[in-house]
């Protein structure tokens, strides 16, 4: 019934995911129990997105980015557009046809619909099923994966998560964020004389900067853990009182957890898109992600129903433990 590929995949999908439920559950405890606070889970975030995240991004690129990935890139760039905005058409109509009479918490559903957790989720577990000489290569496949989800989520996503939304040039200065400026900053260094080579640490590079790259791969080991970690604290920091209506969580589960990744599986066994097999299990992995996690911060930060959003977090990750294994072993199968 099914091929012995398929089953090897899943059983190795199913063993990454728990390595990773299991650091999702330490951060869960340990924001429970007190040892995490709000505020240093908010500051652990902020070193995450500012500081660990662009070194990643950074490091990845000097060593791996070529010309040839402006064409790859822009093929996973445009599929990620193309559910982004299909999970906002989805989310407008579903609401407008079903509206639950809140509409601000209708909004916050399709904000959720629409981004995945396109970095902090997908990165990890690309980065624990591919051999380490590929590790730089899913980096710089998940980033290009990922501008798409980043642009949508600080422009589209704080519009449609807020109460008292961020004025324009609030929301400019959430798009150049650090991941994004990282990443076109890292393009531009791989094109630079000698950096590549002080960025893969081969003898007779020039010695200062390679140091830096030093720094900044001991940093990028930590992302994996620190994500999940984070992941774990925010869906303990969110449980609120009362339960997560169906009207909510049945749509938004549907959408990020089944159809689009679905979608995307159909389009890349249908069509021959000329993409490799690793960035086609990136795209298929980064499809399956359940709602970005700082969906809550964006609610919180600018008075939108971070309650709500919190709660809808832990039910989708929780159904997304399930759900991601299948999708993985799928993908591990192109």
């Amino acid at each position: 019934m099914f091929s012995a590929e398929y089953i090897a995949g899943l059983a190795s999908s199913l063993d990454i995911i728990g390595q990773m439920a299991a650091l999702v559950l330490l951060g869960y405890l340990m924001t429970r129990r007190g040892w995490i606070s709000s505020g240093t889970l908010s500051d652990l975030t902020r070193v995450l997105i500012d500081l660990v995240l662009p070194c990643t991004f950074i490091l990845a690129m000097a060593r791996a980015f070529t010309p040839e990935f402006f064409g790859s890139g822009a093929v996973l760039a445009a599929v990620s557009a193309g559910w982004v905005l299909a999970a906002w058409l989805f989310g407008a109509v579903w609401f407008r046809l079903f509206s639950s009479g809140h509409p601000s918490m209708d909004r916050s559903v399709t904000a959720m619909m629409m981004v995945s957790n396109s970095l902090y989720l997908p990165l990890p577990v690309m980065l624990a099923v591919t051999p380490v000489a590929l590790h730089d290569r899913a980096v710089v496949f998940i980033s290009m994966i990922a501008v798409p989800s980043i642009i949508a989520n600080w422009t589209v996503g704080v519009a449609l998560l807020s109460g008292t939304g961020p004025s324009a040039r609030e929301r400019l200065k959430l798009l150049l964020n650090a991941p994004i400026l990282s990443l076109f900053a890292g393009i531009l260094l791989s094109f630079v004389p000698g950096v590549r080579e002080a960025a893969l640490g081969e003898p007779g590079a020039f010695v200062p900067a390679r140091a830096l790259f030093s720094v900044m791969e001991y940093l990028g080991r930590i992302l994996s853990p620190l994500a999940m970690i984070i992941l774990g604290g925010m869906i303990a920091s969110g449980r609120g009182a009362g339960r997560v209506r169906l009207r909510f969580s049945v749509p938004l589960i549907a959408v990020r957890l089944v159809l689009i990744p679905g979608a995307v599986y159909l389009l890349v066994t249908r069509i021959n898109t000329g993409l490799p097999p690793l960035a086609l299990t990136a795209l298929l992995l980064a499809a399956a992600a359940p709602p970005a996690t700082n969906h809550a911060l964006i609610a919180r930060r600018y008075n939108g129903e971070w309650e709500l959003v919190s709660k809808l977090q832990m039910v989708v990750h929780a159904a997304a433990l399930l759900t991601l294994p299948l999708w993985l072993s799928l993908g591990l199968g192109f």
